[in-house]
């Protein structure tokens, strides 16, 4: 080989060595401003998210936040209502609290099958307590409708949240044998409360009666 073929392969060389050079710069150039644009959108999704999540968490808190805030309102608008009801009353509703509590922290399977029981005993309540909200209980019809309601506040009411206390306390602790016990006493609750609702409905029905009866006699004269 010449020295000038020696020289022209040298010139080439330099030559693909500065254009490789000059490649890879320009290839550099390119990749940096897609790196950082590829960059902006993963944060701008990201960012995107942590938003969208603490916008939920947020909203999340603020209406739960607000669910426990009407949820006081109206316990404390139904303790004011409760105070002009007669004391009977009164005592009923302070009862069927401490029976709401403890029924809520009962185990699933006894929770489950004293609900039906809780819902009857509110029912009883609520009926009597309409009563009480539009007229005096001390007198007349509505004294006569109490009165055959009394069982329910004095025992009934008294003896299921006892019950369901106890269920409460030692649950965990009772045998086969206590555990029949307790699932037949369930059974006398329903039959007892049920005794009840129906006292109230016969009552219902007679002062239906009685009212149709007074309607049409007066309209007779």
């Amino acid at each position: 080989m010449s020295r000038r073929e020696r020289k022209l392969i040298w010139v080439l060389n330099i030559a693909f060595l500065r254009l490789d050079l000059h490649s890879q710069a320009m290839f550099r150039l390119t990749l940096i401003p897609f790196i950082l644009l590829f960059g902006a959108i993963i944060f701008g999704i990201l960012s995107y998210l942590v938003i969208r999540y603490i916008k939920r968490i947020l909203s999340f808190s603020l209406k739960k936040g607000t669910e426990f805030a009407n949820q006081q309102k109206q316990k404390w608008a139904e303790k004011e209502q409760r105070k002009k009801l007669p004391d009977i009353l009164q005592k009923g509703f302070d009862l069927y609290d401490r029976l709401e509590t403890s029924h809520a922290k009962l185990p699933p399977e006894w929770k489950k099958s004293l609900q039906p029981i809780v819902d009857q005993a509110k029912a009883i309540l609520d009926e009597v307590a309409i009563e009480g909200g539009t007229a005096s209980l001390e007198d007349s019809t509505n004294n006569k409708k109490l009165n055959s309601i009394r069982p329910f506040f004095n025992h009934s009411l008294d003896a299921l949240v006892q019950f369901t206390e106890k269920l409460n306390s030692d649950h965990a602790l009772m045998n086969a044998e206590q555990i029949e016990k307790a699932r037949q006493n369930i059974n006398v609750f329903r039959a007892d409360l049920l005794k009840h609702q129906e006292t109230l409905k016969k009552a219902r029905n007679m002062d239906f009666d009685v009212l149709m009866d007074v309607i049409k006699a007066r309209l007779k004269k």
